[in-house]
């Protein structure tokens, strides 16, 4: 994390001020697109999966209840 810095004083530190602020915003934004990106795959595998089960349990029941 980065130290605290005074207030700018001029025009050229408050320049700089804004240039590092954007840059860490957008490296944050990066961050947390890559870990909405990495969450996002995990929930569709996770649906994914859960589906299959679904859909193999109700093929099983149907054969098993048609065999009655």
């Amino acid at each position: 994390m980065s130290e605290q810095r005074g207030f700018p004083h001029d025009a050229d530190q408050a320049r700089l001020d804004a240039e590092l602020t954007r840059q860490e915003l957008g490296e944050t934004v990066q961050e947390l697109t890559a870990r909405l990106k990495t969450t996002y795959q995990r929930v569709a595998v996770g649906a994914g999966a859960a589906l299959t089960v679904f859909l193999v349990v109700s093929l099983v029941l149907r054969r098993f209840m048609n065999r009655r």
